[in-house]
């Protein structure tokens, strides 16, 4: 094969098996060998067959960007070059054949990349793969099996063979980027460093490492600066049971972090060792030692109080100065169940309080490390309910006898790693920790002053109900593991705290009384369309329409929920024609079911029904015997029936609380129009009108669910004038039948107190203070809308289609009915 972008195979198009049976192939600098490109619609394959292919430089064996297509490469691929890629592929890799790129610079064995961020590459390597050496000055990196591309690319890639990386300079073994990206070496897994410098896991940009099989060095000692695993930019390594990480090398690193400050600052990058991690050959770097055995020592977070006087064995804990009996303070220093994960960064080791944790062994041979800290967790809490905590015992002893082999070499730092608890240890004369004191910082002291939903005690009200609740729940129930993922939100992670807080303060029931006047508002509609749009074809008439509507509102006020609706019902009208033209009087009667689902996280749910009846009485001017100038005045009294099924995101998991309540109100009506008869089928009518209603719900208490909510009743009322126009032209179809098309635009302006209601809530089965609901902000701009109504009716039987649109909320509106006259 050629040089310099020639292509052995190239191939277009989608779906299809490609298999690649030649005796021999031979691929040029610069040039590929099988170049495959279109998307598949169903799964398809290519496989290789040939035994043997020899590469010059900067050569793609295999190359392709289908996401739905398997390569299955049994070729044995050797390069004596530089800069080439083995297979490079967006979809499923499967590699049963060596890959020899022991010679040159800077050769890649697989790459796995979906630029899509998404879950469609996969490589899984059977093989040996072999790299040579990296010239990181010019980019030029030496890596075994690669997955991901900066942030915008992720891939899998999974190691059940052998990589060697035998060059030096910082060759890689397994190198994967992006937090879609998962690098795995299997249990059957090796990856040898046999290179100064070599890298066994390169871990950047959120990516996750896990070993299941055995990253080691070859030879003891013979290599210097060799680095297990090197964690990156809030990535994160898990060395699982039967893991091995063994780096014997002067100057080597077990595990290096890179890009996440000093300890204490952030702890986002993590190894949890549920294996072996085993470091030798290291030499010691100088640091100070200053221990604080036989020292005080206090911390303080917020209302909580840790202190340890001086050569004290146990600590002091206050909450808002008053100290908290040792009696309230439970003791951990047993494991439960089975030993779990060491988590390091920047050095620091998380500490299971529940089950235990391993701490990494030769911590004293880390070149470099001249500080590291202990990450408390607050496993311990998911089994008790109390908020405070001793850990000793069998829990500690594994560190205190790590921290007593490292020697004076590494300074200590002792930190909670939940962001709503604190830690401090008691430590002895030799400086290792005898006891550690842990205590929950109250919900409270995150309240912060801002005036946020409504006023600035409205944040400290649910919060208090929030550390009210905390303790009071069965250690198996739902709201139990609502607090157990608050307390297992890291220290840098506050954001999910807020957020989660806030999802749970009720902002759903922030515009109730805005729906409940909006689904009363579709009977209205119905009844007005029966009274002034379908003829009457006698004196006395009985109409009656079954209709469907589908509704969605969309606002930017801060708090309030994006929502759509279905809604579907039936409204009826009684109407008793006068002898003069234009006069008449009727009664109406209907009744709706509003379904709401709002656009929140958790896709809370909402039902409304809504019964309402009411009189009307129509009139017109004794001098306009064709009856076109028409007053109408009338009222109804309505009736809710409601159920509410709130959700919400807890870190990462959906919770929920439900309850019932009822509506009630009254309204009185007036419009105003006169009917232009433009022709014989023509119509058109200006009107105005005027709408005040009253509406009020009652008390609303949630009494199912999690961090159940009661919200106090509230009213509203609405005054609305209304100008506008129809216009209405009427089409003969058959003997009674017509079409009827009818356009509408109005202007209407809510000039009572709908929207910004000033709603109530406050935590359920707790005596903390009511705190706002923000409501939606009155917009006295007023509201356009814009209606088109199409029917067909034969004096007796109809069907009508429907949309509309609404300026204020955004609102598309669309429905479908059905209607009868007898």
């Amino acid at each position: 094969m050629g040089t310099n972008d020639a292509v052995g195979v190239y191939y277009v198009g989608s779906d299809g098996a490609i298999t690649n049976n030649a005796n021999t192939v031979n691929i040029g600098d610069k040039s590929y060998g099988f170049v495959i490109q279109g998307q598949s619609s169903t799964p398809s394959t290519f496989t290789s067959n040939t035994s043997n292919v020899n590469v010059g430089s900067g050569t793609v064996y295999a190359y392709s960007n289908d996401k739905r297509r398997t390569i299955t490469n049994g070729t044995a691929l050797t390069s004596a070059g530089s800069e080439n890629y083995g297979i490079y592929a967006d979809g499923t890799v499967v590699n049963n054949a060596n890959i020899n790129f022991g010679s040159g610079i800077g050769n890649v064995g697989i790459y796995s990349i979906d630029s899509s961020n998404g879950n469609s590459a996969n490589a899984t390597n059977n093989a040996t793969i072999t790299v040579g050496k990296t010239d990181a000055a010019n980019n030029k990196y030496a890596i075994g099996m690669a997955a991901g591309y900066g942030t915008s690319g992720s891939g899998t890639i999974t190691n059940n063979g052998t990589i060697n990386v035998n060059g030096a300079g910082g060759s890689i073994g397994m190198y994967g980027t992006g937090a879609n990206t998962r690098v795995v070496n299997g249990a059957t897994g090796t990856i040898n460093l046999g290179a100064n410098e070599a890298i066994g896991m390169y871990l950047d940009n959120g990516a996750t490492g896990e070993n299941f099989g055995k990253i080691t060095t070859t030879g003891a000692g013979a290599h210097s600066k060799v680095t297990g695993i090197v964690v990156s930019n809030k990535s994160k390594f898990i060395n699982h049971p039967g893991g091995k990480v063994h780096i014997d090398s002067p100057e080597g690193f077990g595990i290096y972090r890179v890009n996440n400050g000093e300890p204490g600052e952030n702890t986002s990058l993590v190894v949890y060792n549920y294996g072996d991690i085993t470091i030798g050959s290291g030499a010691r770097a100088d640091g100070k030692y200053d221990p604080t055995g036989g020292k005080p020592l206090e911390k303080t977070a917020g209302s909580i109080n840790l202190s340890v006087p001086k050569g004290a064995s146990e600590a002091t804990i206050t909450v808002h100065g008053k100290p908290v009996p040792s009696s309230s303070v439970v003791k951990v220093d047993t494991p439960f169940g089975q030993r779990e994960a060491a988590l390091v960064s920047s050095l620091g080791m998380y500490v299971d309080t529940l089950r235990g944790t391993n701490p990494i062994n030769g911590l004293n041979n880390l070149l470099g490390v001249k500080k590291a800290e202990l990450l408390y967790g607050i496993d311990a809490a998911d089994k008790s309910n109390s908020k405070y905590f001793e850990v000793s015992g069998r829990i500690l002893k594994p560190y205190q006898d790590a921290i007593r082999k490292a020697g004076k070499s590494i300074e200590w730092k002792h930190n909670s790693a939940s962001f709503t608890w604190t830690a401090i240890p008691t430590i002895g004369s030799d400086g290792i920790p005898e006891k550690v004191y842990m205590a929950k910082i109250p919900y409270t002291d995150f309240a912060g002053k801002a005036a946020t939903p409504v006023n600035s005690t409205d944040t400290y009200n649910f919060l208090d109900g929030l550390e009210q609740r905390y303790g009071v729940n069965a250690l198996d129930s739902r709201e139990k593991l609502l607090f157990n993922k608050l307390n297992h939100i890291g220290n840098n992670e506050e954001t999910l705290f807020y957020q989660a807080t806030d999802e749970m303060m009720g902002h759903q029931y922030g515009n109730l009384q805005q729906r409940i006047n909006a689904t009363g508002n579709l009977l209205d509609k119905e009844f007005r369309y029966l009274k002034h749009d379908w003829r009457n074809p006698s004196k006395q008439n009985n109409k009656i329409k079954v209709f469907g509507m589908r509704d969605e509102y969309n606002t930017d006020t801060a708090g309030i929920i994006n929502y759509t609706s279905n809604a579907y019902g039936v409204a009826y009208v009684h109407e008793d024609e006068k002898i003069k033209m234009g006069n008449s009087s009727g009664w109406y009667a209907g009744a709706v079911t509003n379904r709401f689902k709002f656009k929140d996280i958790g896709k809370s749910k909402e039902n409304q029904t809504i019964l309402k009846a009411g009189v009307f009485k129509t009139m017109s001017p004794k001098k306009d015997y064709n009856g076109a100038l028409q007053w109408t005045i009338g009222g109804d009294v309505f009736v809710g029936i409601n159920d509410m099924k709130r959700r919400y995101l807890v870190v990462d998991e959906v919770f929920q609380a439900k309850s019932d309540y009822h509506s009630y109100g009254a309204a009185l009506k007036t419009d105003l129009g006169y009917d232009v008869r433009l022709s014989e089928r023509t119509h058109f009518r200006p009107y105005g009108a005027l709408k005040m209603e009253y509406g009020r719900f009652n008390d609303i208490k949630e009494d199912r669910g999690e961090m159940r909510l009661e919200v106090k009743g509230n009213d509203y009322f609405s005054v609305k004038p209304e100008v506008g126009m129809e216009f209405k032209y009427v089409q003969p179809l058959a003997v009674r039948t017509n079409l009827t098309v009818g356009l509408a635009a109005a202007y209407e302006n809510e000039l009572g107190k709908v929207g910004d209601v000033n709603n109530r809530g406050r935590v359920r089965y707790t005596a903390a203070d009511w705190f706002g609901i923000r409501g939606e902000k009155d917009d006295r701009k007023g509201n356009g809308k814009f209606d088109l109504n199409i029917g067909v009716d034969n004096t007796r039987f109809g069907v009508t289609v429907n949309g509309g649109y609404d300026t204020k909320g955004k609102n598309v509106r669309a429905g479908i009915g059905f209607r009868a006259i007898y």
